[in-house]
């Protein structure tokens, strides 16, 4: 077991926030040095390159009368424009140049594969994180909470607020008196009709209310959703009852063998509110 199994929910996020900070400020510091690198070497080669021209001739205006064209112009100090030393010198600072933007580009390149590393390992644990969050805030919610509401879907959408981020931005920090949801209700996918569409900045939250539910009428309906290539982020099955082989231990491995790309959970509705079969 790591150390960060043995930390309480709160002390794993204030982790993770910390370590965020802390990649933050190494990756700012980083991008610094790599810039300021690649300054010094421009600032390098421009200054060599005066020093060298400006010992041999100078760069000039020179103003076409006829055509009232202006262009730049060598005028060398001599017969001999360059001499061997002069061509060796600025081989060399050629050569340094060359062997500078090497390192800067490798500095540069290990900073991509640093933070595109480190970006997703922060990223999977944060999403470890707001999982169990979710996971929490649904048995808070659903388990121990009569829903607001007078229809199922009102129910359900009141209920579902309460857990997830993305529904909750959809109604503002201070949720106004009466404002609602922007929801649609019996919309179709492939040959599937789902009760509930409410349109997220993470993709679609879908709900379909079933009176009964197989293990064979929640794959059937999961694969449809998968094929209709919409971008959806979280399914709610909502049922009265579902049958023997989805309430047995057979549920993990059979949730698992869907192989989705987005979350469904199974709830069941209840007289008085839900309870949950299944937190993806």
């Amino acid at each position: 077991m790591s150390e960060n199994d043995k930390l309480s929910l709160a002390e794993r996020l204030d982790v993770a926030i910390e370590n965020l900070s802390v990649w933050h400020r190494v990756t700012l510091v980083m991008v610094i040095i790599g810039l300021l690198s690649l300054s010094v070497i421009i600032s390098m080669s421009q200054y060599y390159f005066q020093q060298e021209i400006s010992k041999h001739g100078r760069i000039t205006e020179i103003h076409d009368e006829k055509t009232g064209e202006v262009a730049l112009s060598f005028i060398p100090n001599g017969a001999q424009v360059f001499s061997s030393e002069s061509i060796v010198a600025l081989y060399s600072t050629q050569i340094w140049l060359m062997a500078s933007n090497g390192l800067v580009i490798g500095l540069l390149s290990f900073l991509f594969l640093w933070i595109t590393y480190r970006g997703q390992a922060y990223k999977k644990e944060l999403k470890t994180i707001e999982n169990q969050l979710i996971r929490q805030s649904y048995l808070v919610n659903f388990e121990t909470s009569i829903p607001e509401g007078v229809t199922r879907t009102e129910k359900i959408l009141n209920h579902s607020s309460l857990v997830f981020p993305e529904l909750r931005s959809l109604l503002g920090r201070d949720k106004p008196e009466g404002k609602k949801l922007p929801y649609k209700t019996n919309q179709t996918i492939g040959n599937e009709t789902v009760d509930i569409l409410v349109s997220t900045k993470k993709g679609d939250f879908i709900v379909k209310f079933f009176d009964d539910a197989s293990a064979k009428a929640i794959e059937q309906f999961a694969q449809t959703l998968s094929k209709s290539n919409k971008r959806i982020f979280r399914v709610l099955c909502v049922a009265q009852n579902y049958d023997d082989e989805l309430q047995s231990n057979q549920l993990s491995s059979l949730m698992q063998k869907l192989g989705l790309k987005f979350d469904m959970d199974l709830i069941f509705e209840e007289e008085q509110g839900y309870s949950m079969l299944w937190i993806n």
